[in-house]
């Protein structure tokens, strides 16, 4: 019975087919790209996240530091920041 059927369907119903099919997988693959892309996004996110508070968790070492009496080219030694950074921080 299945062989029957098959060859009923004419040739625009086999492209037809093929081509449903093509824009299936298309719009699969479109949809596994914009999940990659969120997943990265938030991923970044989370990543500027910790940057910024490692740069303040920084700013505070660097405001310890001066208070107990280093100097700034010491701190900027300390932290691979420039004096002009550390000046910029303290300010």
């Amino acid at each position: 019975m299945l062989e029957k059927r098959v060859e009923t369907i004419s040739d625009d119903g086999w492209k037809k087919i093929i081509e449903d099919f093509r824009k299936l997988h298309e719009n699969e693959e479109r949809m596994e790209r914009q999940l990659e892309l969120e997943e990265a996004r938030k991923e970044k996110e989370e990543a500027d996240k910790k940057v910024s508070q490692m740069s303040q968790e920084i700013k505070q070492m660097t405001q310890i530091m001066l208070s107990n009496g280093m100097s700034v080219s010491q701190i900027a030694k300390c932290v691979s920041k420039s004096e002009e950074e550390i000046m910029k921080w303290i300010s």
